[in-house]
């Protein structure tokens, strides 16, 4: 069992990260969806920033500014996301789309920084497409529904915020980046919240709750406990074991929100953890025989 610790570290990290999902549509029965996320983004970024100070006054204008970019891709990703959780009960499909970012990142980065992708790429992008078209029905794109398709742009986003991360955070360690990044993400989507939602005071204690568990327990124990575990644990294993979150959401969503699992969701569903599993263990592979 100690031998594994690092790979049941990660099991946790993906639970709770299933578990955001639930506790963010929780906190928006009174909370304006903009609104939570942004006081959530800053009250990690604040209860990181102690830690991360010392490294941070370190810092250049050029490293600081390729943080906020970094931080703009995942202010977008994070924003487009709490907007799927708040028009949408079908948790487990947002979960699947979000997880196509794994294999939108790789074009991504093909298109912009000219960075070769793997050929197995093409024929899992070919797979999760299928499942993507089952998850919807059978319909065409342009038939998702709202909160489905928020989950797209949310993917697309997290795909641009995986690329220009790899790309411009060498040479910075991961509690500053982090920080500035739930940083920028909390005044984008604060500022927001501030110019277009209303919010209605007094907030009850219940959200409060969910509000404190968001920053405490879903952003910074979860970010800590990733960050701890991927030390210790084989990168192909890791990579594996965090397909497993929109499986938990899918999982969850059914339990406690009633999302009807049909043929075509089920498929659709294994197609596209097929697709992702099939593109990272050739990975692993091609890692091994490099080293």
């Amino acid at each position: 069992m100690h031998h594994y610790r690092g790979e049941l570290w990660l099991i946790l990290v993906t639970l709770l990260a299933a578990s955001g999902w639930f506790v963010s549509k929780a906190a928006l029965q009174e909370l304006p969806a903009a609104g939570f996320i942004g006081a959530r983004m800053v009250g990690a970024a604040l209860l990181f920033l102690p830690f991360a100070l010392p490294q941070l006054r370190q810092w250049t204008a050029g490293q600081f500014a390729r943080a906020a970019a970094v931080g703009a891709a995942f202010s977008g990703n994070i924003f487009f996301w709490i907007q799927g959780v708040a028009h949408s009960t079908h948790f487990g499909e947002g979960a699947l789309l979000l997880s196509s970012s794994m294999l939108l990142a790789p074009v991504l980065s093909w298109l912009l920084f000219r960075h070769r992708p793997s050929p197995m790429l093409w024929l899992s992008l070919a797979i999760s497409g299928c499942g993507m078209y089952l998850l919807n029905a059978g319909k065409s794109p342009l038939q998702m529904s709202l909160g489905s398709g928020l989950f797209a742009l949310s993917a697309l986003m997290s795909a641009l915020f995986f690329v220009l991360n790899n790309q411009f955070s060498k040479g910075m360690n991961a509690l500053p980046l982090t920080t500035v990044q739930l940083a920028c993400a909390g005044i984008v989507c604060g500022g927001y919240s501030l110019a277009f939602e209303t919010w209605h005071f007094p907030l009850s204690a219940a959200s409060w709750m969910w509000l404190i568990i968001g920053i405490v327990v879903i952003t910074n124990t979860r970010f800590l406990l990733q960050t701890h575990a991927q030390k210790i644990c084989p990168i192909g294993n890791a990579a594996m074991i965090m397909v497993l979150e929109p499986v938990w959401t899918l999982l969850f969503s059914v339990l406690l929100l009633g999302e009807q699992l049909s043929w075509e969701k089920a498929t659709g569903g294994a197609l596209i953890i097929a697709a992702l599993l099939l593109y990272r263990l050739p990975l692993r592979q091609w890692h091994q025989r490099k080293d």
